[in-house]
């Protein structure tokens, strides 16, 4: 609450630093907004069922990321002319956000879940017969986000048809049977509270962590990019990962805690979550506000690179559900998408994303192979027909129990 008050102060009493020092102290206003709102949301779960509290939990969580999205997306929208079609920075700016984001959620959040799991353990984690809607649900929205890259752009009825999906997958999430929630540090402090005093602890911290995020996210944004100018730091790198850091921290923090605490599931169930809503809404959402702020009607165009980055968002996060399919992951899976998302980050050219795509959508069809899913509603194709073979191939992403 400090760090979000300091925030607030000087993003609206008009001062002026240097632009790395305002990026920093406003970026920490935000983590401490998120991790509030974080705190708030899981305690929450005392209250409502459990997969409503997760997809809630999650869509609350990344409030920082939707406040910073709207903004790049507002402003990209304030700049465009339909006359001429013609992408401005400001619109590479939003797709460079929710590219981001939606990368670091998987590169570093999951994977760091299974290696700690596994460390702590040693033994891969076990999913079996939890998270069913939410995996079923990130698949629908990684095959729809796969249509952004084909169309090279975000199409007004992409973008209803994925909010649309959000909506049915909360709704889905709210006719689930509530269970008792597993709580840790704050969040189990304030679920101990008598209802009264905790519902009043819980209001005061979403109001007040929701206002300061939506009052430090534009400044955080524009001394982002100040700080780029700077340090002479390309401005697509900055808004692509430091915003996202800032405004994901809490879930990833979270879900290590859980993992730490030998509860990696609720972990997993959050950024799963989180994947969803960013995969449906905030990329739904980011055309809204563009049209809104554009006053008309409007898809969102993409350049080539811009398109690269959604595919290899699409792509990683194809991997990312293939590899949970089996419900069974060990070190060797968590440590394939930790080492390819921090190896990608060295190479920022179209060709280069467009390389490692190719690798994620390759390592695709291994895993489909290997795990011999079926082809298709209705059909029952096997990809491989030998036993020894799928195990062979399984190897090289789990670990047998």
């Amino acid at each position: 609450m400090a760090v979000g008050a300091a925030a607030v102060v000087l993003a609206v009493s008009g001062t002026h630093l240097n632009p790395v020092v305002m990026a920093v102290l406003l970026g920490a206003g935000i983590v401490g907004g998120a991790f509030l709102l974080s705190w708030a949301a899981e305690a929450a779960q005392i209250d409502v069922s459990a997969s409503l509290a997760i997809a809630v939990l999650a869509l609350v969580a990344i409030l920082p990321e939707y406040s910073i999205e709207a903004v790049l997306a507002w402003k990209a929208g304030a700049s465009f002319d339909p006359s001429t079609n013609v992408v401005t920075p400001e619109m590479n700016r939003v797709a460079a956000n929710v590219t981001g984001a939606n990368r670091l959620l998987i590169g570093i959040g999951w994977s760091l879940v299974f290696l700690i799991y596994y460390l702590r353990r040693r033994r891969p984690l076990d999913m079996r017969g939890s998270m069913s809607l939410e995996i079923r649900t990130l698949t629908v929205a990684t095959l729809l986000s796969f249509l952004v890259f084909a169309m090279s752009q975000v199409h007004v009825i992409l973008a209803a048809v994925m909010i649309a999906v959000y909506l049915f997958y909360l709704w889905l999430s709210s006719t689930q049977e509530s269970e008792e929630p597993h709580l840790i540090g704050v969040s189990l402090l304030i679920g101990r509270l008598p209802d009264a005093q905790r519902r009043m602890v819980l209001a005061v911290l979403f109001v007040y962590a929701a206002g300061v995020i939506l009052m430090v996210a534009e400044p955080f944004v524009e001394a982002l990019i100040d700080a780029g100018r700077e340090v002479g730091i390309d401005e697509f790198t900055l808004i692509q990962w430091v915003a996202p850091l800032a405004s994901e921290a809490p879930e990833i923090v979270l879900a290590i805690l859980f993992s730490l605490r030998a509860n990696p599931m609720a972990g997993m169930a959050t950024l799963i979550s989180a994947e969803v809503n960013q995969l449906t809404l905030l990329i739904g959402s980011m055309v809204v506000v563009f049209s809104v702020s554009a006053g008309e009607i409007l898809n969102f165009e993409l350049e080539g690179r811009q398109a690269a980055e959604f595919l290899l968002t699409s792509a990683m996060s194809l991997f990312a559900v293939l590899l949970v399919a089996p419900r069974v992951i060990g070190w060797k899976g968590g440590m394939t998408l930790l080492a390819l998302f921090v190896v990608h980050l060295f190479f920022t050219d179209e060709s280069s994303r467009m390389f490692f795509s190719y690798i994620f959508l390759g390592l695709s069809v291994g895993l489909v192979a290997a795990d011999q899913f079926a082809v298709g509603p209705g059909f029952n194709i096997r990809l491989a027909d030998s036993r020894r073979r799928t195990e062979r191939l399984r190897s090289l992403f789990t670990t047998p129990s």
